[in-house]
C-alpha cells in the first residue's frame, strides 16, 4: 500500500506515473491529485507570486502533463506512464471550453434541475411520474455532500450514505435524464422556457425547460490563517472526498480547525486517524507541506495536514445571476424566497442552496419544491405533508469568523485563490472603499473561474469588520453570466444570446 492508502486497492488496475522524473504507484481511475497524495506528494504548484500550493484549498491545480501546459490536475485521471511536472499559475485560467465543430444539443423538458444532491434527487422523484426532468451535475456523482459522508445520516436509516444515494438514484425512471460531469453556466429566460445552457465535455447542450429548480448546494467557509493555502491544508469537503471515495488519508496526524470540528471528526475517528482540533489557528509552517500549527497561544503542534472545518453556506451565484436577491441571517447570505421557495415566477431553490440544514431536510425540500411544481402544472399534490416535516428542521446557525487584524500577518493569510491576500483587500478598505463591487476591481477578488463561491464572504467580512457596517448592510455583488468563464469557439451571436 502507498503511504497515505486507507484501502487495498484493486492491483489489475495499478499503474506507474512520474512525478518531476520520480515514478509512483497510480490506480486506474483516480484523480491526479489522489494519486499523489497517496504518494505522499502535497506541493503541486506555485502561486503566481511564488507561494507553494497543494490540490484541496483553493481552485484549479495546473500542471504540465506529458508536455502539454495547463492541465487542471483536480480533474484529470492518471494514465499508465503519464508523466507530470508542477506548473504555476502565472499563464494558466480555467476555462470552459466548447468545440465549435460538435452541433449543440438541444433538449426540451417539462424541468430542469441544476444540482444532483439529496434536495436535486429529491425534487426528481417527486415529478418524474408527470414530467420530464434534466438533471444537470457537475461532480462525477449524484448525492451531493452526502455522497462524501461515511456515517449513517439522521433520516436515512443506518445505511450508509452511498448506499442510500444508490437506492434514490434507483428508483428514476425514463422520465429522467441525468447529466453528470457537466457545468451549468446560467439562467437565461426565453419566453414562456428557461435556457439552461450547460457544458459536457467540450459539449455544449441547450436545455429549455418550462421550470428551473437551483439545487446547487453549499460551499465551505474558508477559514483564515497565515498559509491557510500550504500543501496540507484541506477544504473540509474535500478531505471528506480523499476518505470516503478514494480511500486515502489526509494525513496521518491531522489537525481540525475552525468552529465546526465536528463536521469531520468523526470520519477521521471512523477511519482511525489521529487528530487534535484546534480552534484557533494562526499559522501553519512546513517546508514542502505542513509540519506543524501554531496557535495564537503561541502553542505548536506537528502534525502533517490541517483541515479548515468553519462550516458551509449557500452557494448564492447560481440564484443571483437567475435575478434573485439576498438577505443574510443565521450567518451567511441566502436567497430572498417566496411561500413556494421561488426567487421569482418558474424558477425554485432547495436544499442547502436555500438555508444550510440535515441532509434529509435537504431531500424532504426538494419533495416539497417538486410538489409545488406538479401543482402549477395541474397535478395532484400534497406540499403540505413536506411542508410540516420540515419544520422539525430549523436551519443550522454558522458563526462567522472574527478576524484578529493585529495578530495576524496579512500579506500570509490567503482570501482567494487567485492571489488575493488578507493584506490586499484590508488596504483597499482601509483606504476608504467599502464598495466591494470596487474591491473586486482593485484586489481581483472574486474575479476568477469561480466568480468568488468561496472568497466574495470573507471580502464582505474585512469590510463589515473594519468598518463596523452589519453584514446584512452591504451590497454583495450579483453573479455575472455566464457562471464559469467559457472559451467559445462558437459565433458572437451564440455568445451574445447568452448574455442577454
Amino acid at each position: 500500500m502507498r503511504p497515505l492508502d486507507l484501502t487495498e486497492k484493486d492491483p489489475s488496475k495499478r499503474i506507474t506515473i512520474y512525478f518531476e522524473g520520480k515514478p509512483y504507484e497510480a490506480y486506474e481511475g483516480e484523480k491526479i491529485t489522489v494519486a499523489l497524495l497517496a504518494n505522499g506528494v502535497y506541493w503541486l504548484t506555485m502561486s503566481t507570486e511564488g507561494r507553494k500550493r497543494g490540490a484541496f484549498t483553493f481552485g484549479p491545480v495546473p500542471m504540465v502533463v506529458d508536455g502539454t501546459k495547463n492541465i487542471n490536475a483536480r480533474k484529470t485521471k492518471v494514465r499508465d506512464g503519464m508523466r507530470l511536472e508542477r506548473q504555476g499559475y502565472g499563464d494558466f485560467q480555467e476555462t470552459v471550453e466548447i468545440d465549435e465543430g460538435k452541433p449543440v444539443e438541444r433538449l426540451v423538458v417539462d424541468v430542469a434541475v441544476i444540482g444532483g444532491g439529496p434536495a436535486g434527487i429529491g425534487t426528481v422523484l417527486e415529478i418524474q411520474e408527470h414530467l420530464t426532468v434534466a438533471l444537470v451535475e457537475e461532480r462525477g456523482w449524484l448525492g451531493g455532500d452526502l455522497w462524501l459522508k461515511g456515517l449513517p445520516q439522521e433520516g436515512f436509516g443506518e445505511k450508509k450514505p452511498q448506499e442510500v444515494v444508490n437506492e434514490l438514484v434507483g428508483k428514476f425512471n425514463e422520465n429522467v435524464r441525468v447529466f453528470r460531469n457537466t457545468i451549468a453556466l446560467g439562467v437565461f429566460d426565453k419566453g414562456e422556457y428557461f435556457l439552461v445552457p450547460v457544458v459536457r465535455g467540450d459539449q455544449l447542450i441547450e436545455i429549455m425547460a418550462k421550470r428551473v429548480v437551483l439545487a446547487v448546494g453549499a460551499v465551505d467557509n474558508i477559514h483564515l490563517f497565515e498559509n491557510n493555502d500550504y500543501p496540507g491544508v484541506f477544504r473540509r469537503s474535500d478531505a471528506l472526498e480523499v476518505l470516503n471515495v478514494w480511500g486515502v488519508a489526509p494525513g496521518r496526524k491531522v489537525a481540525v480547525v475552525g468552529s465546526k470540528p465536528e463536521e469531520i471528526t468523526a470520519e477521521l475517528d471512523r477511519w482511525g486517524i489521529e487528530y487534535i482540533t484546534v480552534p484557533n489557528p494562526k499559522r501553519v509552517e512546513g517546508r514542502e507541506k505542513v509540519e506543524r500549527l501554531i496557535d495564537t497561544n503561541g502553542n505548536s503542534y506537528e502534525v502533517d495536514a490541517v483541515i479548515m472545518a468553519e462550516g458551509r453556506r449557500p452557494d448564492i451565484n447560481p440564484p443571483t445571476q437567475a435575478g434573485g436577491k439576498l438577505v443574510f441571517r443565521h450567518g451567511y447570505y441566502t436567497p430572498v424566497l417566496d411561500s413556494r421557495n421561488r426567487i421569482r415566477d418558474g424558477i425554485y431553490v432547495a436544499g442547502s442552496a436555500a438555508s444550510i440544514k440535515p441532509h434529509y431536510a435537504n431531500y424532504i425540500e426538494g419533495r416539497l419544491v417538486g410538489a409545488y411544481i406538479l401543482r402549477e402544472f395541474g397535478f395532484e399534490a400534497e406540499p403540505c405533508i413536506y411542508a410540516e416535516r420540515l419544520e422539525d428542521y430549523e436551519p443550522e446557525a454558522v458563526q462567522v469568523q472574527r478576524i484578529d487584524f493585529g495578530n495576524l500577518n496579512l500579506e500570509d493569510v490567503q482570501i482567494c485563490g487567485c492571489d488575493v491576500s488578507l493584506r490586499k483587500v484590508d488596504d483597499v478598505v482601509k483606504s476608504g472603499i467599502t464598495d466591494l463591487q470596487i474591491i473586486k476591481r482593485l484586489t481581483h477578488l472574486a474575479m476568477g473561474f469561480c466568480q468568488g463561491r468561496f472568497c466574495l464572504f470573507n471580502g464582505a467580512v474585512v469590510v463589515s469588520q473594519r468598518t463596523g457596517t452589519p453584514m446584512d448592510r452591504l451590497d454583495i455583488p450579483v453573479a455575472r453570466p455566464p457562471l464559469k468563464n467559457v472559451k467559445m469557439k462558437v459565433t458572437a451571436e451564440g455568445v451574445e444570446e447568452y448574455a442577454e
